[in-house]
């Protein structure tokens, strides 16, 4: 019993000191007094190692928190920069397919053999040449003084003629069609013939006559061009192809293989001769 007693003096004893000490460690604080800002420092410096280790240690769950708090913003941000990125990647084709465009329409525009016949510049909008397949058609008509049996044209040289128009569109014949024939010379020396076609992707064939003069026969190299003979629904000097192979068929007849100049396959803008068609 007298230990239980001096037990619990001893224990009232702690409590009042250390109430004690609070009360002036709070004076002493309201004060700003040194030793207070001391021993402050001390704890500070102690404790300051165990506070960063403890930030270094649960900065990654921080930061994954943090991560998938703003998650959201986040994917809209991304998704933000990849519109902008697809909207300039679109301007960017954009502006290839126009370079692209001018490039092919400028031969259209000054063709210097055309002379002061009167065009018409149309667009391709249709037409895949192939074996079952020889015509393309423009994006212009009648409206535009387009009629059937005119020529057509481009910056390299004959791409064929018109057979079907409309008041907006209109129908050309290529002159790889099996069906499609004109009158041309070869230069220089001359020579004349028909050049026929011989389907998709395949060279020309002219037949000519032999002649007497060595130095008229025609050479591989020679350039080939529509003859222009009267009633020709074709003017003359329009340059068709190049002579790449000459094979002798007997008698008095040569037959050319002729190259032909434009590429009926790649062809995105044409002209058009807006030339009186002869009669028949």
């Amino acid at each position: 019993m007298a230990l239980s007693r001096r037990t619990g003096g001893r224990s009232r004893l702690t409590i009042a000191l250390l109430v004690l000490s609070s009360l002036t460690l709070l004076t002493l604080d309201f004060r700003d007094a040194a030793v207070v800002q001391s021993a402050r420092r001390g704890a500070a410096t102690v404790f300051s190692p165990l506070r960063g280790a403890a930030e270094t240690v649960s900065a990654p769950f921080t930061t994954a928190w943090r991560g998938i708090a703003d998650y959201g913003d986040v994917e809209d941000e991304n998704a933000e920069l990849r519109r902008q990125v697809e909207e300039l990647q679109g301007q960017a084709v954009l502006e290839e397919e126009a370079a692209q465009q001018l490039g092919e329409l400028l031969p259209q525009l000054d063709i210097e053999w055309i002379g002061d016949i009167p065009t018409a510049t149309a667009r391709v909008i249709a037409g895949n040449p192939s074996n079952f397949s020889h015509t393309i058609d423009l994006d212009k008509g009648s409206g535009a003084g387009i009629e059937v049996g005119m020529p057509v044209v481009n910056g390299a040289g004959l791409v064929g003629q018109v057979v079907l128009v409309a008041e907006d569109r209109s129908t050309v014949q290529l002159l790889t069609d099996p069906d499609f024939q004109v009158g041309v010379k070869v230069l220089p020396g001359g020579a004349t013939g028909t050049a026929r076609g011989q389907g998709h992707g395949e060279d020309l064939l002219v037949d000519t006559g032999l002649e007497d003069d060595s130095e008229g026969l025609p050479r591989t190299g020679d350039a080939v061009t529509t003859s222009g003979l009267e009633l020709s629904a074709f003017p003359g000097s329009i340059p068709v192809g190049t002579v790449a192979d000459l094979r002798e068929t007997g008698g008095l007849t040569l037959e050319l293989v002729v190259r032909p100049q434009a590429d009926t396959e790649k062809l995105s803008f044409v002209t058009v001769l807006l030339r009186p068609v002869p009669d028949p």
